[in-house]
């Protein structure tokens, strides 16, 4: 038997016995405690039955989602999930089949953001939270099969981006802004184009640059608290004299405490709309087939390290070896780096030829 009682701070508990111990539980709202309770009052043998995707969805966003870094972003998907046709079904009675008919219901959707159709990382993530959202049912005992993982129609990795941004493009970029790059950026729309500036000379994450702090600089050398990262390791970052030059113009600003100044939820809006004003933005065709990548914010990871990389003209070697240059960007496996370092076949051939 279980129990549900409100708590002095205002949440619900539910309390249980189980194997001789009590047990419990606090929900936000009566409605989870009361699913939650639903749950536990099944009987253990037949629980598979009781429990559909929608339910799942619920325990998953309870237990797993939390934990995650991304979580903001999972919500918003998991919401998107629970709209769809077999939400209300039982676990048991959802097959490859259906998860399969999602997939190709999903390659013809139109994309909100480029026009054509949804790529297959967008489709590739989404059977992979539909997966996740099984394997923890699994464990759970709540169901003994994960459909996804039979289908036939899952898209294929795509192919390595293969986009850096030209000294060109770093123009076009900052006159789209109205931001001559000299002085202190005057809004939101060029700050966030110092920040991707920033970021080709640094190699940090968007993410990390709009968390920035003064508390963690110091000299040239940004020391990334691991709660700031993406891999949940700390890490130093030395700044060249250009990105110490920007930082220095966005700190006429004088935001706090993070120096930036940037809202998360609006800086890759902001960072999309800039660079489609630019003509950067991504070339499809009628039929909405990908003809030229646009340039992501993500790339500057890539050209701060295809340069960092790249010979230094005055020196003729690498600015930074392989090792260095995985401690500055926070690579822990070097063949993840690897895909970072993006070359043009043109500056090769020029390597090449070099005495």
């Amino acid at each position: 038997m279980s129990a549900i009682s409100k708590t002095p701070c205002g949440t619900y508990s539910v309390r249980w016995r189980e194997n001789g111990k009590h047990r419990s539980k606090n929900f936000k709202t009566k409605t989870e405690a009361r699913k939650f309770q639903q749950l536990l009052e099944a009987d253990e043998l037949t629980k598979e039955s009781k429990v559909t995707f929608e339910q799942a969805i619920d325990i998953y966003e309870r237990e797993v989602t939390p934990t995650k870094k991304t979580q903001r972003q999972e919500l918003f998907k998991l919401s998107n999930l629970r709209k769809l046709k077999f939400a209300q079904r039982l676990l048991r009675d959802i097959h490859p089949a259906d998860i399969e008919q999602y997939v190709n219901e999903r390659k013809r959707t139109p994309s909100l953001k480029t026009g054509g159709r949804i790529g297959d990382s967008t489709i590739i993530k989404d059977v992979n939270l539909i997966s996740a959202i099984f394997r923890h049912a699994i464990r759970l005992g709540l169901a003994d099969k994960n459909p996804c993982s039979e289908i036939s129609n899952r898209p294929q990795e795509p192919e390595h981006r293969e986009r850096v941004a030209s000294d060109y493009e770093l123009e076009l970029i900052k006159q789209a802004s109205g931001w001559d790059g000299e002085s202190a950026p005057r809004n939101s729309t060029q700050m966030v184009v110092a920040a991707f500036l920033f970021a080709c000379r640094t190699g940090m994450r968007l993410g990390e640059i709009i968390q920035l702090e003064e508390a963690w600089i110091t000299d040239r050398v940004i020391h990334l608290p691991k709660e700031a990262t993406k891999t949940g390791s700390a890490r130093d970052v030395a700044m060249p004299a250009e990105a110490l030059r920007i930082l220095n113009l966005v700190r006429e600003r004088d935001f706090k405490p993070r120096i930036f100044g940037i809202a998360s939820e609006t800086a890759s809006a902001i960072w999309r709309k800039v660079r489609n004003r630019a003509g950067l933005g991504p070339v499809t065709d009628s039929q909405g087939r990908l003809i030229k990548e646009g340039l992501n914010f993500h790339d500057s990871r890539a050209t701060f390290a295809t340069w960092a990389a790249s010979p230094n003209p005055k020196t003729g070697v690498p600015r930074l070896d392989v090792l260095a240059l995985a401690r500055q960007t926070g690579h822990k496996n070097i063949a993840m780096l690897q895909r970072y370092y993006r070359p043009t076949a043109a500056d090769i051939a020029k390597r090449l030829d070099d005495e």
